[in-house]
């Protein structure tokens, strides 16, 4: 083979490498039922950086540009990460890929070059596996709903026989790579190659149920509407009783609400919640602690116009609406003190995610198919302080250092007009004032704040953050908490609200908070998203829970006192305070307020939730049968072993068989026996090439090992020399006559008969020579190298 062949060999192993890692990544992009979106890490990590840096180690260049063209590639590479991650952390994990990416393709097209590194482009027969589970990972998330199923059957299908051609192709690709001589073999490797592969394909056939890939969406008939269903009266027993937690919104009296059902076939979703006096079940949320602020909204700029509105900075802001393909991670060091791991799990009517402060991971979006309306499960993982953070009253707190200050200075920002200005920090130090002069017969007042004050002196610690907050919160206990649909939180809106309606829901308590906190050299923001608590279970949304909990299986995992119905008006709005040493922590702006009334309080509106049909006609999707598969995979490798040493002693059995017989046959049976003992105890695979002669010579030669070593002190150094002879085989004498019975015409049968015996007591004498032992003869029992000249 020329080296023009080699180089084009050399391309076409590189591009179909290139082309196979592609196919499947943009399959993620082109995949209709999930819809999948990376962020600019993951965009500028899997189609830039990685694809990149294979092209910089393929490209050959002379010796004395060789350095010059790896300084470029790192250079780039450098850029790029701090491109996709910053100049954070983040930026080490794209670096790293770019760098695994480089090093493998220059290990495998350019091995010569550093020929002591070759051994470690054997790593990249991983490579295959990945882009599989890539696209197992593809087919198992299409096939979580039947909408999903609906609109992907066609490349759901292409993607499952893909995920195989991918990986018996990719894994060709990277053998030929490692051993490029093996592309002018002969025509048995592609053979069994094409025979392994089709059976692979066939027993991917039989493994998956035959209904995987072409999967019937059935849709729901009705005869006729369901009517409406009211559940029994709010004094039924057997609802268990839950603890009260932290204080959050104010709380009315005399909740009269009921609980109403509707067909899951008919459910309207979040609308008719505004004119109709009812809430609406949006999602159930299982946590072991409680309350829990689920946002997904993130507002910190402030307009001095508008209000406060999104940060642009902030992450979350676009990981709430991001559908993820794998699970996603904080990458941001965190160093608050004070919080604990939380795990929130929701079964969701709303595909974008909400989640507690701070999160460590988010997992990808599950559609379920046996839970009616509710169809979206979340799974979150947060690092959260549970205790209220009006404690923190009682710790002395740093100020903000000078890092901090240029991280938050967003947070910090007061671009108000002048007039505006001066009306909100007017209220402020009116607030402060009434604080500092009436605190004790505030606290004497309130129960919740006696609670908190409860063993501690009421004269509250110098704290320059936390004695402005509650002061701010202490003046809004004049204001009156009501449900209103005007969520507007524009400069003029909350001037309105502070000094004349004195009137509002948690937009309009909760923005002024932060704008007032903010004016006191608090960095503040408004989040905005779900509130789960036990102060807004009532015993109608307990009885809907324990009724959606009876029929949806995934919910009866988690005990019902971890469990809370969440209904649209539950939506709501906080603010988060920057406190140094705890972080964002969620304060509640209406905790002060008068308590709404009447209708007023939407508590005392009617819960709705849907009505699980226990007979629906929706076909079931079937997940991946991992474990199937899992056990079918077990199966085949120990058959694979199994057939694997049939195959050797029974092909060792023919052959000694066959050399019994003698002759021509004979001599070639225990030549081939020969071999494959002399690879079972661990000596060189005799090439296709040589002949016989020209293998004997490997063990003619007697090799001498030198070992030196070096006497340590301070006497002089001495050197020492110790020899080992390697025991030799002899396998001259054997190959001549063995050359000598196939080729030479004897005149006589018995003269053919005594080659052949001297033969045999060369064979003999050969195996006699090997190493003994209990180790080598295990190691001689279990060896598959003879399977090389089959």
């Amino acid at each position: 083979m020329n080296k023009l062949n080699d180089k084009q060999i050399s391309v076409i192993l590189f591009s179909l490498r290139l082309f196979f890692y592609l196919s499947v990544i943009l399959l993620i992009f082109a995949h209709p039922g999930i819809a999948v979106s990376f962020d600019l890490t993951g965009i500028v990590q899997w189609l830039v950086i990685i694809p990149l840096m294979t092209v910089f180690a393929f490209i050959q260049v002379s010796s004395h540009n060789e350095r010059k063209k790896n300084i470029i590639a790192l250079s780039v590479l450098v850029i790029l990460s701090i491109i996709a991650g910053g100049f954070t952390v983040g930026a080490f994990v794209p670096l790293f890929a770019g760098f695994l990416s480089f090093s493998l393709a220059f290990l495998l097209f350019q091995p010569q070059k550093i020929p002591q590194f070759s051994g470690f482009a054997k790593i990249a027969a991983l490579e295959p596996f990945f882009l599989v589970w890539v696209c197992l990972r593809l087919l198992s998330l299409s096939r979580s709903g039947e909408d999903a199923a609906g609109q992907s059957i066609a490349l759901t299908q292409f993607i499952l026989v893909w995920a195989l051609v991918v990986f018996l192709l990719h894994s060709a690709v990277i053998y030929l790579c490692l051993f490029p001589k093996s592309v002018s073999k002969s025509w048995k490797e592609g053979f069994v190659f094409f025979l392994t592969s089709l059976a692979a394909l066939l027993i991917m056939l039989i493994v998956l149920p035959p209904d995987f890939v072409r999967n019937a969406v059935i849709n729901n008939l009705l005869s006729e509407r369901i009517p409406e269903l009211i559940k029994p009266s709010d004094t039924d027993r057997g609802i268990p009783k839950r603890g009260n937690g932290r204080r959050t919104l104010p709380q009315g009296q005399n909740k009269q609400n009921g609980l109403r059902g509707i067909p899951e076939h008919e459910w309207p979703g979040r609308g008719g919640g505004s004119d109709d006096n009812r809430q609406y079940m949006v999602m159930v949320v299982a946590s072991a602690s409680e309350p829990v602020y689920m946002g997904n909204v993130f507002r910190g700029r402030l307009d001095p116009v508008e209000g406060f509105l999104l940060s642009p900075e902030e992450q979350l802001n676009t990981l709430a609406t991001q559908r993820l393909f794998i699970t996603w991670s904080n990458t941001e060091n965190n160093n608050d003190s004070g919080r604990i791991r939380q795990e929130i799990f929701s079964l969701s009517t709303l595909q974008q995610k909400y989640f507690p402060w701070r999160p460590i991971s988010v997992d990808p979006v599950i559609l379920n198919d046996n839970s009616g309306p509710l169809r979206y499960i979340h799974q979150v993982v947060s690092i959260t302080h549970l205790g209220d953070p009006l404690l923190l009253v009682h710790k002395n707190l740093r100020s903000l250092n000078r890092r901090e200050r240029t991280s938050l200075e967003q947070y910090i920002d007061l671009p108000l007009e002048a007039d505006d200005m001066r009306v909100f920090s007017s209220w402020l130090n009116d607030a402060l004032d009434n604080w500092r002069t009436n605190r004790e017969e505030i606290i004497n007042n309130d129960s919740y704040l006696k609670e908190i004050f409860s063993g501690y002196d009421t004269q509250i610690v110098n704290n320059e953050y936390l004695e402005k907050i509650i002061a701010i919160l202490a003046g809004f206990s004049k204001y009156q908490y009501n449900l209103s649909y005007d969520d507007t939180y524009s400069i003029a809106s909350l001037k309105e609200f502070l000094l004349n309606s004195a009137e509002g829901d948690c937009v309009e308590f909760s923005n002024t908070f932060a704008l007032l906190g903010r004016i006191a050299g608090i960095p503040s923001r408004v989040v905005t998203g779900y509130l789960a608590a036990d102060g807004l279970q009532t015993p109608a949304h307990l009885r809907g829970l324990a009724a959606l909990r009876a029929k949806i299986p995934i919910l009866q995992q988690f005990p019902f006192d971890d469990l809370y119905l969440v209904t649209n008006l539950h939506s709501h709005s906080w603010t988060q305070f920057y406190i140094p040493g705890y972080g964002w922590l969620d304060f509640e702006a209406t905790s002060f307020a008068i308590p709404p009334e009447g209708m007023g309080d939407f508590n005392n509106w009617d819960v709705v939730i849907p009505l699980i049909d226990e007979n629906r006609t929706i076909s079931q999707v079937r997940k991946f049968p991992w474990r199937a598969a899992g056990r079918t995979l077990l199966v085949l490798a120990i058959a694979a072993v199994v057939c694997a040493y049939a195959l050797r002693y029974g092909r060792e059995l023919f052959l000694y068989v066959s050399a019994r017989k003698g002759g021509r046959k004979g001599a070639r049976s225990l030549y081939l026996l020969l071999l494959a003992r002399l690879a079972a105890d661990g000596q060189p695979i005799k090439p296709a090439s040589k002949t016989a002669h020209e293998y004997s010579e490997l063990f003619q030669r007697t090799e001498n090992k030198e070992q030196r070593t070096k006497n340590r002190g301070q006497r002089a150094k001495n050197k020492e020399q110790r020899i080992e002879n390697d025991e030799i085989i002899h396998l001259k004498t054997f190959a001549d006559i063995y050359s000598e019975i196939r080729w030479r015409e004897f005149k006589e049968q018995t003269e053919m008969d005594a080659r052949f015996q001297l033969l045999y007591r060369e064979y003999k004498a050969i195996l006699s020579t090997r190493k003994r032992g209990l180790i080598q003869n295990i190691k001689r029992i279990f060896n598959l190298r003879g399977l090389a000249y089959l």
